[in-house]
């Protein structure tokens, strides 16, 4: 089959199997369909002019039986004669020069990524309204910048696909890894509020970048080493942190890595966590916060699920069944108390107000409300899926029939609790995140941010491994994850779960 008309933006793979490319962004689903990475888009401004020249050997002579030799011959050496000529002319492309460097625009697409556009314009989300000024005050030498044009890079990446880009932002990366060391070595800097942030847009630019294997389940370990810095850098800070705004909207933002990574590794939470809540509770700028009723309730999940991992790892038999009734009771308790929570927000509005969002159409206190309620349902989902094994190892043990009975009546009770917060965190993913085709006739963005994203990459992620729900929950939760990654550019959701 012959290539014919103009250079195809297809990817490669799609060309070699002369298939139609759907060029998705970041990659092509065909590509995902066949298990191989999108090798990316050729850029045809690139390209530049493709002249064809004659030579001798550009077409084949037809047999003619009335031909003349003698002119076929000079056409010959008329033809030979072109192409030495064209072969010493230079070479003609289109060049493109930018007119302004692209690390200009790095803070910029930063902030964007967690604006809201309503009726009355563009605002920053309420936890980051922080982030303009603190990025002003920001010079071109700080850790601050260098890490906002990583990620910035890599945001790149994601969209173009490209092999030259995507070493570029892996250099951009270890600068700012070299930049942050330095700092943290300055005791002045370790409190500072840029120190914080740097760390925290350093765990965004592993989620960004992703997992380097899509069959990895584990977090990268990139992404733990940056919590971990993050927890050193709160206990610093101390218990002045909470005095200000700002403090307490950095620690809103970053204390949720912290729990995350506590219950995935089984772990209470730090011994810190209960003076600082106290903190958080008592300081008249953070009473407010909506976040700070699911901090509370995400550490109890986290110490409930620490005491179901200690003893599955211990292994005794006779202490899961003195333990079993009140890791039970404690797991209801805690449902019990995060569905008083839920159930005290707004209800969704079915059209935006003049200062609500437009992509949503919901306003700041509902979707805030909501990731809320998706992070203690992630949060309760985990502890109900550790129970479920801790009942599992239980029924191992010799028991009478009558306990027996009892212990896979209470196993299947989490099962049926597993699936009920499943289809709770499923059902707001279309309304968090609106289809592009639903949002056609609205005036907000097509482009989904990363704010919504993030807060639905945990949840999503527990129900896509979850080997105890049905398998149209966990193939929507895949469905949102591919979303996430393809749309937004978050490849952590890709390449972990799909």
């Amino acid at each position: 089959m012959v290539n014919t008309g103009l250079p195809s933006k297809d990817c490669h793979t799609c060309r070699r199997r002369r298939v139609k490319c759907d060029l998705g962004r970041p990659g092509c689903l065909r590509c995902k369909k066949i298990g191989h990475d999108c090798p990316g888009y050729r850029d045809l401004s690139r390209l530049g002019f493709n002249f064809r020249i004659l030579t001798p050997e550009s077409y084949l002579c037809h047999k003619d039986r009335n031909h003349d030799p003698q002119v076929t011959k000079g056409s010959a050496q008329e033809q030979g004669r072109h192409f030495r000529f064209a072969t010493r002319q230079p070479q003609l492309a289109l060049t493109y020069t930018p007119t302004e460097q692209w690390e200009d625009h790095a803070k910029p697409l930063v902030i964007s990524q967690f604006t809201i556009l309503t009726l009355q314009g563009a605002r920053v989300y309420g936890s980051f309204d922080f982030l303009p000024q603190l990025f002003e005050r920001a010079d071109a030498k700080s850790t601050l910048h260098k890490v906002c044009n990583a990620v910035a890079s890599a945001c790149f990446d994601n969209r173009s696909r490209s092999d030259s880009m995507g070493f570029s932002h892996k250099k951009l990366y270890v600068k700012a890894l070299q930049s942050l060391s330095n700092d943290i070595s300055h005791v002045e800097k370790q409190k500072q509020d840029q120190t914080l942030v740097a760390v925290w847009l350093l765990c965004l630019y592993e989620l960004l970048v992703g997992a380097p294997s899509h069959k990895s389940q584990l977090e990268p370990r990139g992404w733990n080493a940056h919590g971990e810095a993050m927890l050193g850098l709160l206990r610093l800070r101390g218990q002045n942190q909470f005095l200000t705004k700002t403090g307490c909207q950095l620690f809103q933002i970053a204390y949720p890595i912290i729990q995350i990574q506590a219950i995935q590794a089984g772990r209470p939470p730090p011994p810190e966590a209960i003076a600082w809540l106290h903190s958080m509770q008592t300081s008249p700028v953070a009473r407010e916060m909506l976040f700070l009723p699911a901090f509370l309730y995400s550490d109890l999940a986290c110490r409930i699920y620490s005491t179901i991992r200690d003893l599955i790892d211990q292994g005794s038999c006779e202490r899961m069944l003195k333990s079993i009734d009140d890791v039970i009771v404690a797991c209801r308790n805690l449902e019990s108390s995060i569905d008083a929570v839920i159930t005290q927000g707004p209800a969704p509005q079915s059209q935006p107000g003049p200062s609500d969002d437009l992509a949503t159409g919901q306003t700041q206190k509902w979707l805030m409300n909501q990731h809320a309620a998706n992070y203690l349902n992630a949060f309760l989902f985990r502890v109900y899926e550790g129970s479920v094994e801790l009942l599992s190892q239980t029924l191992k043990a010799h028991v009478s029939p009558k306990k027996h009975a009892e212990l896979l009546c209470q196993r299947e009770s989490s099962i049926k609790r597993l699936l009920h917060l499943a289809d709770r965190i499923i059902v707001s993913l279309p309304l968090l995140m609106p289809a592009t085709v639903a949002r056609t006739d609205q005036r907000g963005p097509n482009v989904p941010t990363w704010g919504h994203a993030l807060k639905l990459l945990w949840p999503l992620g527990l129900i896509a491994c979850s080997a105890h729900v049905h398998d149209s929950q966990r193939a929507a939760a895949k469905l949102g994850l591919l979303r996430i990654g393809y749309e937004v550019g978050i490849m952590r959701a890709v390449r972990t779960y799909a």
